[in-house]
C-alpha cells in the first residue's frame, strides 16, 4: 500500500471555511477533488481539536537518553581511543541496544569524529625539557642563521613503495584483479639506504649506504660528501652541521672526527624528527620515486638521484617556515 497524499494546511483551511458556509462532504469532495472520507476526516478533526492543521510530529523516540549522551561524550573526551563497540557495550549494560552507527551519529553531532591517530615519537620528561630548551634558544634566530645550516639524515627507500596501505576504486568481487593488487615480494623486494643533506640553497650530495652503517662508514660518508656539499651549496664560513642523536652520530670516534674537522654542530633535542627539515624532503622524494614505479634496485637508486636533483630550493625554504611553526607549538 502506497503512502497517502499529504495535504497542505492551506487546502485544509479552505475545506473548513467552505464547510462553515454550509457545503456538505460530497460537494466539498467534488470541489477539491478529494474522497468524501478525506473531507469528512478533516472536518471531524477540526470539530474535535479546533484546528485542521497538522501538528509538528515528535518522530521516533531517541534510544540514547540525554544522560547517556553526556556520558558518551565524557568517555571519549577522557579516553579518545574508546571504540564505538566499547560504547555499545556500555549502553548495553544500561539495557539500551543500538547499532554502532547510531553511536557514531550521536558523537558526530558533538563534532567528535573518528580519525587515524598521527604517529609521533614517544617523549619522556627529559625529551620534553630538551625540546623546550631548543625552542627557546632557536625560535628567534634570524634567516641568516638558518641559511648556514646543513641538514643531514639517513632514510630507507623500499622498491615496492610505502610501508602503508593504498586505496583503489573497485567494484564488488574485483579485489583480486591485477590492477587492484599492490605487488609484494618476500622481505619487501629489497630497499636501499640513503644519506643526504640539504640547506636553504638546495639539495647537497645523496649517497647510497652500503650494508649496515656503523660509525666508521658514517665518518667516511661525511669526509667524502660534507665539504663537497658545503661548496656546492655555497655555504659561508661558520656554516652549521645538523644531525640527529643516532648512536653512530654520537659515538666517541665520530665526535673525535668532528672535532678534528672543526664541525660547528647544532645542538639537537632527542626524539625530534618533526624539527628536521630533511624529514619532509625525504617524504617528497619517496612520493616522486614511487610514482615512477622502479622495477629493480638499480633503477630505484637512479630514480632517487634524478628526483633528488629536481627538488627546488623554494621547497626547502617553505619547509623552514613550517619548522618555525612547530617550534612555536613547543613553546605554547
Amino acid at each position: 500500500m502506497g503512502a497517502s497524499k499529504h495535504l497542505s494546511n492551506d487546502l485544509k483551511t479552505k475545506i473548513i471555511q467552505h464547510h462553515g458556509l454550509g457545503e456538505g462532504y460530497k460537494k466539498l469532495s467534488q470541489r477539491f477533488k478529494l474522497s468524501v472520507s478525506t473531507v469528512r476526516n478533516i472536518v471531524r478533526n477540526w470539530k474535535t481539536t479546533g484546528t485542521g492543521l497538522v501538528k509538528a510530529r515528535s518522530g521516533r523516540p531517541r534510544k540514547i537518553s540525554e544522560r547517556q549522551r553526556r556520558r558518551m561524550v565524557r568517555t571519549v573526551t577522557v579516553n579518545p581511543q574508546t571504540s564505538s563497540k566499547d560504547l555499545q557495550h556500555q549502553l548495553a549494560a544500561d539495557g539500551v541496544t543500538v547499532h554502532r552507527s547510531t553511536i557514531q551519529r550521536t558523537l558526530h553531532k558533538e563534532m567528535l569524529y573518528g580519525r587515524v591517530m598521527r604517529k609521533k615519537p614517544f617523549l619522556c620528561t627529559r625529551h620534553k625539557r630538551g625540546r623546550l630548551r631548543y625552542a627557546k634558544a632557536h625560535l628567534d634566530k634570524p634567516a641568516s642563521f638558518w641559511n648556514k645550516v646543513l641538514w643531514t639524515d639517513e632514510t630507507k627507500i623500499e622498491l615496492f613503495g610505502h610501508n602503508q596501505g593504498r586505496y583503489a576504486w573497485r567494484k564488488k568481487n574485483t579485489a583480486f584483479q591485477e590492477k587492484h593488487l599492490l605487488p609484494t615480494v618476500k622481505f619487501g623486494g629489497g630497499s636501499i639506504m640513503l644519506w643526504g643533506c640539504v640547506s636553504s640553497a638546495g639539495t647537497g650530495n645523496l649517497v647510497k649506504v652500503e650494508g649496515r652503517m656503523d660509525s666508521s662508514q658514517y665518518q667516511q660518508i661525511l669526509e667524502n660528501n660534507v665539504q663537497e656539499s658545503v661548496t656546492k651549496l655555497k655555504l659561508r664560513r661558520g656554516w652549521i652541521f645538523q644531525q640527529d642523536n643516532d648512536p653512530k652520530h654520537c659515538s666517541k670516534s665520530t665526535k673525535a672526527f668532528m672535532q678534528r674537522n672543526k664541525y660547528n654542530i647544532l645542538e639537537w633535542p632527542s626524539q625530534s624528527p618533526d624539527l628536521n627539515i630533511i624529514e619532509n624532503v625525504w617524504c617528497a622524494l619517496k612520493r616522486a620515486v614511487h610514482a615512477r614505479k622502479p622495477s629493480n634496485l638499480t633503477e630505484l637508486e637512479m630514480i632517487c638521484r634524478e628526483e633528488w636533483s629536481k627538488i627546488p630550493p623554494t621547497r626547502i625554504q617553505t619547509l623552514r617556515s613550517r619548522i618555525t611553526e612547530v617550534t612555536k607549538t613547543i613553546l605554547s
